[in-house]
């Protein structure tokens, strides 16, 4: 699973790429952090040093709970 992230605040948000509604919340994120560095990585190499952005009142609990 990928995910978008901000390097400076340690915050992400899961990729949905066939998710209209997602992709929404991507560009508000991107929107939120358009002066610092975004990447575009694996979940598994960020979800246990970076924290979930809380964007839309989003609860984000199916990527919270994503520990394998």
């Amino acid at each position: 699973m990928r995910a978008r992230a901000c390097i400076k605040c340690k915050e992400y948000m899961v990729i949905h790429a066939n998710n209209p509604l997602n992709q929404s919340k991507i560009d508000h994120f991107e929107r939120q952090h358009h002066l610092h560095t975004l990447i575009t990585v694996n979940l598994d190499e960020i979800k246990d040093q970076y924290k979930i952005s809380k964007i839309n009142g989003s609860n984000g609990s199916s990527e919270e709970n994503h520990n394998s």
